[in-house]
């Protein structure tokens, strides 16, 4: 029982690593766009979202 519960903690600190990659990829992509005004918007809207979530 504790492995299983452990793999799947593994599994979805995994997903929720990818997650956070991909949004910062996003964000990179939306900055090199000029879709933002400021770089410093969206490492701030990142930040504000991902600062307090569960792992």
């Amino acid at each position: 029982m504790e492995v299983a519960a452990k793999k799947i903690c593994a599994e979805t600190l995994e997903r929720q690593q990818v997650e956070i990659r991909q949004s910062v990829k996003d964000g990179l992509r939306h900055a090199r766009e000029g879709k933002t005004k400021d770089f410093n918007v969206v490492c701030d809207r990142l930040e504000k979202k991902y600062t307090n979530v569960k792992i």
